[in-house]
């Protein structure tokens, strides 16, 4: 892979035949959240009939929708796997909140069950959306993935394993892979949060945390120390990045109205600077929603297969 300019064309091969892969669901008791959660999975055309073991994608998805978001009709995530004959599974989890970050700030069942629902996630069912404990971190690491691992013909190496979002699910999978290159190899994001302190409006990052009106759930879960901040802030963890660690690949749309865009252009200055091999595609006219979303989606999986081919861990 060679570095990336802002236009970066990146050319994959095209699928040699169309498949049908099965889209289920299940459920994993969580030690780390204290409940049970439901995931969705994807298994590639063959799984059912072979003995071979597949990578694993894990699909974070973002702030305010569910595990659902991926294979629902504006997304599609199963039918374009399908379209390009993906050979790896597809794993959708409930996040919640998608972030995937150990709150500091414990959390309140009986408060959560029995208040007014947040402005975001409102019209998820209460019991499946609070938890005992919010250690979203620990869900990934002790929970989801070794379910996975033990309940399906995986193979359990990070050199078959990638994780990536969009959105809040973009931040999560970055700040995942960066965190925990011991587990992944290889991460993508569509609109990512990926310099969650950079603030594009004074071109500058943030350098403490005071209360803001509308993050009152971000300061609940990162609480106002600026070292936590950074430990879960991808812009800052890529010091922590050896080349060749990690297979990167993100996009953002250049109408981004939330500044994902501008995020990302500082994200891809501070790879160019650390001289970290990457793939960075910015889209004319891209907005922050699921047309944008959807309508890339392709592109991370393709990178990713191509990845896992690479190494020699895809079927």
């Amino acid at each position: 892979m060679k570095l990336s300019s802002l236009f970066y064309v990146f050319v994959f091969l095209p699928a040699l035949a169309f498949a049908d892969g099965a889209l289920k669901s299940g459920v994993i008791e969580s030690t780390a959240l204290g409940v049970s959660k439901r995931f969705n999975i994807y298994l590639p055309e063959g799984y059912g009939t072979s003995e071979r073991r597949y990578p694993v994608i894990y699909l974070v998805h973002g702030w305010g929708v569910d595990e659902d978001a991926w294979p629902s009709s504006s997304l599609q995530v199963h039918k374009v796997a399908d379209d390009l004959d993906l050979q790896a599974i597809i794993v959708m989890p409930d996040g919640d909140r998608g972030v995937y970050i150990n709150s500091v700030t414990p959390a309140d069942y009986k408060a959560c069950m029995n208040e007014a629902p947040p402005v975001r996630n409102s019209r998820e069912p209460r019991e499946e959306f609070c938890v005992r404990r919010a250690n979203y971190e620990d869900y990934m690491l002790e929970d989801i993935i070794p379910y996975i691992d033990r309940h399906y013909r995986t193979h359990p190496t990070r050199l078959a394993r990638g994780v990536m979002g969009e959105s809040a699910g973009g931040l999560a999978s970055f700040h995942l892979a960066l965190r925990h290159k011991d587990l992944f190899s290889t991460v993508a994001a569509h609109s990512g949060a990926v310099s969650m302190l950079y603030q594009p409006g004074n071109n500058k990052p943030l350098t403490r945390i005071e209360p803001r009106p509308g993050f009152e759930e971000w300061e609940a879960m990162l609480g106002l120390d600026i070292e936590n901040w950074l430990a879960y802030d991808p812009y800052s963890l890529l010091d922590t990045l050896k080349p060749d660690e990690l297979a990167i690949y993100f996009d953002s749309g250049m109408e981004d109205e939330f500044g994902f865009y501008q995020m990302a252009l500082h994200f891809e200055q501070r790879l160019k600077q650390l001289g970290l091999d990457h793939i960075f595609v910015a889209v004319p006219g891209g907005k922050h929603d699921d047309e944008f979303f959807g309508g890339r989606i392709m592109y991370s999986l393709q990178f990713m297969a191509e990845h896992f081919r690479k190494n020699g861990v895809y079927p």
